[in-house]
C-alpha cells in the first residue's frame, strides 16, 4: 500500500500507464476515513456548494501538507495517497513529486463529491513533463502557489493527455 514501483513503457504509453496507476489508487482510497476528515476540514470555510472554493482550499491544503520532491532519475514512483493522508495526520514530513501531490488532490476532491481529471503536459514542444489535476474546469497544481494564479502556467502546453478518474 505505500509505495508503488512499476516497469513503465516509453513515450506516450508510458504516461497512459502513469495516469491509469494513479486513477487506480485513487479510487482506492477515496472513501478512507482519514481523507473524508482531511476533506471536510480544507473546505470548511467553504459556502455549501461553493465548488471553487472547495477546489481552491483543498489545492492550498495539499500545497502546505506536501512537500514537493522529485522522484529518483529514471525511476516512477508513486505514493499512495493513503500513506500521504496518515502521514499528514500524525504531523509527519510528507513530500512527493507532482504525480503524488496530484494523486492526493484527486482522492480528497473525489471524497467529497467533486470530479477531478487528471493532466500530463508537455511545455513548449518539450514531450510530457509534468501532471496536475483540472476540476470544475480550473487547472489546480499542488506544486505551485493556490494565491497566484496568473503565474502558474507561463509556458505554453504544447502536448496535454488526459486521464479521467
Amino acid at each position: 500500500m505505500a509505495l508503488s514501483l512499476f516497469a513503465q513503457s516509453k513515450g506516450d504509453a508510458g504516461v497512459r500507464q502513469t495516469l491509469t496507476h494513479m486513477k487506480v489508487l485513487v479510487n482506492q482510497s477515496f472513501l478512507d476515513p482519514v481523507i473524508r476528515d482531511q476533506a471536510a476540514s480544507a473546505i470548511s470555510g467553504c459556502m455549501r456548494g461553493a465548488k471553487d472554493c472547495q477546489c481552491y482550499s483543498l489545492m492550498s491544503f495539499v500545497g502546505r501538507a506536501v512537500r514537493y520532491v522529485p522522484d529518483p532519475k529514471g525511476v516512477e514512483m508513486l505514493h499512495h495517497p493513503r500513506l500521504i493522508a496518515r502521514a499528514v495526520k500524525d504531523r509527519k514530513l510528507v513530500y512527493g513529486d507532482c504525480d503524488d501531490m496530484s494523486m492526493y488532490l484527486a482522492t480528497l476532491m473525489k471524497s467529497v463529491g467533486l470530479e477531478p481529471v487528471f493532466r500530463a503536459a508537455g511545455y513548449n514542444g518539450r514531450p510530457f513533463q509534468h501532471v496536475y489535476v483540472v476540476c470544475q474546469g480550473l487547472k489546480l497544481d499542488a506544486t505551485r502557489s493556490a494565491w497566484n494564479p496568473v503565474s502558474l502556467y507561463p509556458m505554453e502546453e504544447t502536448s496535454i493527455m488526459e486521464g479521467r478518474i
